[in-house]
């Protein structure tokens, strides 16, 4: 193989690859960054459980394909100047040239490179670009991480004639109902793949899986997850058909109050009265906050406790001015709506 290409190209296609490079051990081939020179240049990283694929133009003076340490690779091209690199291999050694700077690296058999999973067999999941980026967007912060329930550390991707989009961590459990459709399936999708798709997903993607694989793929890039082999809960169950009080609430005065008595705990007790929501931290210690904003509501009084973490969540991914808070019983889960987004959140006991 032999290649010349643009510093700023290649740099860029490389710090997207790195992140699905394995990171702990160098002897192993996925630390390295796959490169194949044929029509195009094509670039391909993975550790067997996540992995991308990007092809780009490049001056292509021989074909071939090698693999290159990712970490090296991406350490080698920031340090050289923003024009033409060359970049060739010699039996095992990898040459990378640009004017007197010489570096030579070590390669694999690229034979050895893990296959990547063919998108041709797989299908299509029909759901409009904003649609799916506001879902991932929003049900990404309520996706557990190192459960030994190892189905909540992904995320539900519950597929039918209507899809919904579902995430726990026991505590809580966010549901964005979409009207994405597809053939009748449920598949579960790793936080780091979510993770990944919020920084790669473009609109022009098409969205595809079986029961192994998610893929999103365009005319230059393919991305790939291993999917989540468990039964994610029945969490239809948990969603609540009925609501005592269902409040119209301004989501910058409660957020501003909230965190204003979130400075000493995160647990704070919270109690809607017919002219004011107050808001009062929960802590052991010889601290104390309190304020209230103006609320009108036909409440008495209703007192719950949450932890504020869980409300942030839901605030800093709502786009709306107003949210709805709904209410049955103090010690019983409440949900926050924003249209069809919510988050029931399990209460504090007080």
């Amino acid at each position: 193989m032999h290649i010349k290409i643009d510093k700023p190209v290649i740099e860029s296609i490389i710090n997207q690859a790195l992140p699905f490079t394995e990171k702990k051990d160098n002897t192993q081939i996925t630390s390295h960054i796959l490169l194949k020179a044929n029509d195009k240049l094509t670039i391909k990283a993975t550790d067997k459980e996540i992995g991308i694929e990007i092809k780009t133009d490049a001056n292509i003076l021989n074909p071939g394909t090698v693999t290159i340490n990712g970490k090296r690779f991406a350490d080698i091209i920031k340090t050289l100047q923003n024009k033409e690199i060359e970049i060739k291999n010699e039996g095992d050694s990898i040459i990378i040239t640009q004017d007197t700077s010489i570096y030579k690296l070590s390669s694999f058999n690229a034979q050895e490179f893990p296959e990547f999973p063919n998108p041709d067999d797989l299908i299509k999941l029909e759901i409009k670009p904003e649609e799916f980026t506001d879902a991932i967007k929003k049900i990404f912060p309520v996706i557990d991480t190192n459960n030994p329930k190892y189905e909540l550390n992904g995320a539900l991707f519950d597929i039918s004639e209507n899809t919904n989009f579902v995430s726990t961590d026991t505590r809580r459990l966010a549901v964005f109902y979409s009207e994405a459709k597809s053939k009748e399936a449920q598949i579960i999708v790793p936080k780091r793949a979510i993770s990944e798709i919020k920084r790669i997903y473009k609109e022009d993607m098409e969205i595809l899986f079986d029961e192994v694989y998610l893929i999103l793929k365009d005319e230059n890039t393919l991305f790939f997850t291993k999917l989540i082999n468990g039964k994610f809960p029945a969490y239809k169950k948990i969603i609540p058909q009925s609501f005592k009080h269902e409040l119209k609430v301004n989501k910058s005065d409660f957020l501003s109050h909230l965190k204003q008595v979130s400075i000493i705990s995160n647990e704070v007790k919270i109690t809607i009265k017919k002219d004011a929501i107050e808001f009062e931290s929960i802590s052991d210690e010889m601290m104390q906050a309190k304020t209230s904003m103006n609320f009108s509501s036909d409440i008495e009084e209703f007192t719950f406790a949450v932890n504020s973490r869980y409300v942030f969540d839901f605030l800093n991914v709502i786009n709306s001015e107003n949210f709805d808070l709904c209410l049955n019983e103090p010690n019983i889960p409440f949900v926050l709506r924003d249209g069809n987004f919510i988050t029931i959140v399990m209460p504090l006991n007080i």
